[in-house]
């Protein structure tokens, strides 16, 4: 019997994932923020929930910066709740059961996602439309040149159609 040969075994190594010091840092926030006022601590934890998920469970490429986008947004409204907790620490309970201060905390963190999906949108949208403009630009400032000098400033070549992605779109 002859022995099969096969082939060397190539472990595959596993992609990096990003690297993150939110947990890191929330937490220990978060035990600094317990140690001054829990009831503060307890209102910052329950209306960053939708950011711990997000840090939990978020994956792909540039996840610590969707992370960053959703953090920042979502504390903007938790922060609004802050000094009220502060100065009133029994009234805790009825800020985080009232329906508009959870819209206004958790809400706020749906505009950091909304602003990780429809920010490139638009920018991608800005962008064309710049970079139209500047297609037009160069055409008037051709048609003045040929205007001015004749058409022999094109050059001797036959003309040429411009490439797809240089023509200008017809309105």
């Amino acid at each position: 019997m002859a022995k099969k040969n096969k082939a060397p075994l190539v472990r595959k190594r596993r992609q990096r994932q990003e690297v993150s010091a939110f947990g890191p840092l929330f937490f220990t926030g978060l035990a600094a923020v317990g140690f001054i006022s829990w009831q503060v601590a307890v209102l910052v934890a329950f209306g960053l929930v939708p950011t711990i998920v997000l840090a939990f469970t978020g994956k792909g490429s540039n996840k610590s910066l969707r992370l960053q986008c959703v953090t920042f947004a979502n504390l903007s409204g938790v922060i609004a709740f802050i000094p009220q907790v502060w100065s009133r620490p029994s009234q805790l309970e009825a800020i985080m059961t009232d329906p508009i201060n959870l819209v206004m905390m958790w809400g706020s963190a749906s505009i950091g996602y909304m602003l990780i999906y429809v920010g490139p949108i638009v920018a991608t949208h800005i962008l064309q439309g710049m970079a139209q403009d500047k297609i037009k630009q160069i055409a008037q400032q051709r048609q003045t040149l040929v205007e001015a000098w004749g058409p022999d400033v094109l050059g001797d070549k036959e003309q040429e159609p411009a490439p797809n992605h240089i023509r200008l779109k017809k309105s």
